[in-house]
């Protein structure tokens, strides 16, 4: 990854492997997973709550911030191998102290830097030797479009509410795009048959997708629109992507993320 990340003009960046807590709050969403359950948050001795980095792009945005790398032409592009700390009873094959590979390239709006960076992905893996692989993709909207897709997403899911499992009841609620994202095989098949995001996308989120999917042609990357594919944390928008085995069942993915 740091020699795809090199040829495509990347640099690394280290942040502290603890943050204050607000910044995951904020950024990543307190109807998240993350946020509810998986946060090692601790108060220091000057009783400031912070919290181990549960994430990689939280921080790498605080420090684009706070450190003036948006006076510098953009976009600015970024890669991280950090540790990564998650506190409740981690996923199969993954560990509560675990490391992940990241980059991000911010400060630009253009479809082709998505491109970019499903690129990227794409290459590495060939370069591991993996193939029969599949490339998912979505558009999942902004801020400006998604809250009417989300109204339609919780009416149609409100009619399956005794059908769904415990963690789909509290979703429903408090982040209802997740419901789309649950690996139990009957709420799978409600998602199935749920409104598309595509179908509610704004003008703008419309023409960036499109024109996405025209780059990601241009590049002969193969990829299937998957209805049901989101990601979990709130500071995503528009594009949202993984990199799966083509026979991979539940929490198969080799990588993913979005814009």
């Amino acid at each position: 990854m740091v020699n795809v990340c090199q040829l495509y003009g990347y640099e690394r960046i280290d942040a502290p492997a603890f943050e204050d807590t607000g910044l995951f709050t904020r950024s990543v969403g307190e109807g998240t997973d993350i946020v509810e359950k998986q946060m090692y948050t601790f108060a220091d001795r000057g009783g400031n709550k912070i919290t181990l980095r549960p994430e990689g792009t939280a921080p790498v945005c605080r420090a684009y911030l706070e450190h003036g790398l948006h006076n510098l032409p953009q976009p600015v592009k970024l890669y991280y191998i950090a540790s990564i700390f998650r506190y409740e009873r981690p996923q199969a094959g993954r560990y509560r102290q675990h490391y992940q590979f990241g980059y991000e390239a911010i400060g630009d709006d253009d479809p082709a830097l998505d491109a970019e960076v499903i690129d990227m992905a794409w290459q590495f893996f060939l370069l591991l030797g993996l193939h029969r692989l599949s490339l998912q993709l979505n558009s999942i909207g902004c801020k400006q479009c998604r809250p009417e897709y989300l109204v339609v997403l919780k009416n149609y899911y409100a009619n399956y509410k005794q059908d769904l499992c415990s963690e789909c009841k509290t979703r429903l609620k408090t982040n209802p795009l997740r419901l789309l994202d649950c690996k139990k095989p009957l709420c799978q098949q409600i998602a199935s048959s749920a409104p598309r995001s595509i179908d509610y996308l704004c003008p703008e989120c419309d023409i960036h997708f499109k024109q996405l999917q025209r780059y990601l042609g241009l590049l002969d990357l193969p990829f299937v629109v998957n209805h049901c594919l989101v990601r979990g944390l709130d500071y995503y928008t528009r594009t949202v992507f993984e990199v799966q085995p083509e026979a991979g069942g539940a929490q198969s993915a080799l990588g993913g993320g979005g814009r």
